[in-house]
């Protein structure tokens, strides 16, 4: 319902999940859903579908917690059924968890041949899922370029072994971040992350340390350190502002970090 409502009140900023953990949704309907906010948005809807791996969130609605080689199989039909059925249909699917019997999914969503789905995460099972059905690969919150390099590099080689150009595979990476713009303003700032940040999460924890395998420095250090994960292979990026996923710093966090991407021209 969100995606639905910004849909209605932006224009050009694309939407997406990530990730959704695909159990919670019958992929049928989940595409139906895609579809309907991929046509509201004029066609700017990226689904980001997970395996998941946090207990709880399968425990609280009472669905089994299964296994990773489990989850994963369970998220490679998801994927499937959800590209699948963005031609509209009659669509057939026999899966152990999701199916679909001559479904049709109408209106079509805006993008052909569909929106784009990316799996996250970066174990090796997780990447050849993605060579062989996604669309894009997306992991987090914490990494260092050479430690990416060398997951990317797996992904590499299970789309050679799908006979398919790595290149056609988008790269998605999320990095808590802190920008200042110059070392007073970053150390003014992040004191007062500290201050935000919920009980014990940075407890005790120097700037110095905050930046191993995050995107923070003043504005110049943080276009270089963009640049240098472009290099790498990196093709979108995904900014948490907070110490904990998706939370919010300071209100002109964004602006600040705009600024070091338009360096880079991102």
């Amino acid at each position: 319902m969100a995606l639905a409502a910004l849909a209605r009140c932006t224009a050009h900023v694309r939407l997406g999940t990530l990730v959704l953990v695909n159990q919670l949704r019958p992929a049928a309907v989940l595409a139906k859903a895609v579809a309907t906010i991929d046509v509201l948005s004029g066609g700017r809807v990226t689904v980001g579908l997970g395996a998941g791996n946090f207990e709880p969130d399968f425990t609280d609605v009472g669905i089994p917690f299964g296994r990773s080689g489990v989850r994963l199989a369970q998220l490679a039909e998801a994927v499937q059924v959800v590209k699948g059925l963005s031609g509209g249909g009659p669509f057939t699917f026999a899966g152990r968890t999701h199916a679909a019997v001559d479904a049709r999914c109408l209106p079509r969503p805006v993008q052909r041949p569909a929106p784009p789905v990316w799996v996250a995460g970066k174990g090796d099972r997780l990447l050849e899922l993605c060579a062989r059905h996604a669309d894009g690969w997306n992991t987090v919150w914490r990494w260092t370029v050479a430690d990416w390099r060398e997951r990317a590099a797996v992904l590499d080689a299970a789309c050679e072994r799908e006979g398919r150009d790595p290149a056609t595979i988008s790269r998605s990476l999320g990095l808590y971040a802190l920008v200042g713009e110059d070392e007073a303003d970053l150390e003014r700032r992040w004191r007062r992350l500290q201050e935000l940040s919920p009980l014990g999460v940075v407890a005790g924890t120097t700037l110095a340390e905050w930046r191993d395998g995050r995107l923070v420095g003043t504005v110049e250090q943080v276009a270089e350190q963009l640049a240098g994960w472009e290099a790498a292979g990196v093709t979108h990026f995904v900014a948490c502002t907070g110490t904990v996923p998706f939370a919010v710093g300071d209100e002109d966090a964004l602006e600040i970090l705009a600024a070091a991407c338009t360096l880079v021209g991102s």
